[in-house]
């Protein structure tokens, strides 16, 4: 028995007063007919934090609780907060931010009005909207290129459209549900990212190259902080003091590191995964396709490791030129490997979900070159001759 079981929370954002009965019959519509919990902040079900106010109780539920978010953008953009947007515009952006579903519908009267504000976004329209402010908010969000926006007129509008797209859910749920029956519990419980699992359900055109493609950027996207860390050399661990004898017989030990570093990214990419990705018409090994991504990021974090090794390094002045010259030589390796990356996940992403019998040929490959010691190798002869 599945003991994880709960009920979803639809959140319902819009603004209370003039949708007062469109958000009554929503909460009646998920509760009645689906069983979920709607969490509308005018109802006595609404958690409050009696510690932080109204609008901050309302950021703090989407966050904690929304499974998905429905946005009704009638026409009043409502209570305006220092930030200078409205409340229902933050719990949108807290909503996006969090990754849940999110579903958008605008008035259809403010909808037929937004081309003629963009033409003349200085005009009166005190007669439709009760701050121009909502124009801007509308068509920031059909500026997103993901983010579908539907008009109403009714609640009958949005409660026809929830239905239809709840039962995709549903399905999509189904489907999931099937595929974690049939493939190893470490696949889904590995921390893929969504587009990722997306593809195990869909299975669309070159899916398993899709997979391993969305798995490794995920990978590299959580790297963020290690680049910007490396970039500027920003460390977090203690000051290590050397002796001129200690930091010159530790430096060739810290270049068969180096090296030996390189030799096992080279592994991974040449062979490893090919060996994931297995022979055309033999199923890859979706495990092997997480454990190389994962590791692979690894072993870049590590590089950007050993780098700042030498920001630590505390000792004469004269071996500050060869200590920057070991800390920027893996500095062209993790660049081309970046490059790798982005370039594999923009040429596979891609391709269309449905093949069209017409051919494409992709040509991905990163040459890892053996270090350069050959600076670092001159500076400790001259070093050598200047300290013996």
């Amino acid at each position: 028995m599945n003991t994880d079981r709960y009920t979803p929370v639809v959140f319902v954002s819009s603004t209370c007063y003039d949708l007062k009965q469109v958000r009554e019959d929503l909460k009646d519509f998920f509760e009645t007919n689906y069983g979920f919990q709607a969490m509308l902040s005018e109802f006595d079900s609404f958690p409050v934090d009696p510690c932080i106010g109204t609008f901050e109780n309302c950021l703090n539920n989407v966050d904690k609780s929304a499974d998905i978010f429905i946005l009704i953008i009638g026409t009043r953009y409502g209570y305006v907060t220092e930030s200078g947007k409205s409340i229902t515009n933050l719990e949108y952006l807290h909503a996006k931010a969090k990754g849940v579903p999110i579903f958008v519908f605008v008035d259809k009267q403010l909808h037929s009005q937004l081309k003629i504000w963009e033409a003349n976004k200085e005009g009166e329209f005190s007669a439709t909207v009760d701050n121009p402010q909502i124009f801007k908010f509308v068509s920031e969000i059909y500026n997103e290129p993901k983010q579908w926006i539907y008009t109403y007129e009714s609640v009958r509008d949005i409660t026809t459209t929830m239905k239809h797209q709840l039962s995709l859910i549903f399905s999509d749920g189904l489907k999931y549900n099937k595929i974690s029956h049939t493939l190893q519990p470490y696949v889904l419980d590995s921390d893929i990212p969504v587009d990722a699992k997306r593809v195990l359900i869909e299975k669309p055109y070159a899916w398993e190259y899709k997979f391993l493609a969305y798995v490794v950027k995920g990978e590299f996207d959580k790297l963020q902080k290690h680049r910007w860390n490396f970039k500027y050399g920003i460390f977090t661990t203690h000051i290590v003091n050397l002796n001129s004898t200690e930091l010159l017989d530790g430096i060739s030990i810290k270049l068969n590191e180096i090296i030996k570093l390189n030799g096992i990214l080279d592994t991974l990419l040449n062979w490893t995964i090919q060996d994931a990705m297995g022979l055309p018409g033999v199923p890859s090994d979706l495990e092997m396709i997480v454990y190389v991504s994962k590791q692979f990021a690894l072993l870049y974090e590590r590089v950007i490791a050993w780098a700042l090794y030498f920001k630590t390094l505390h000792t004469d002045d004269v071996f500050k030129q060869l200590l920057q010259l070991l800390y920027e030589l893996p500095k062209s390796m993790l660049a081309r490997i970046d490059d790798f990356v982005n370039r594999m996940y923009m040429e596979i992403t891609n391709l269309p979900d449905v093949e069209d019998n017409i051919k494409r040929e992709i040509k991905l490959s990163c040459v890892l070159d053996e270090a350069n010691t050959d600076a670092i190798n001159e500076e400790m002869e001259r070093l050598y001759k200047l300290l013996c």
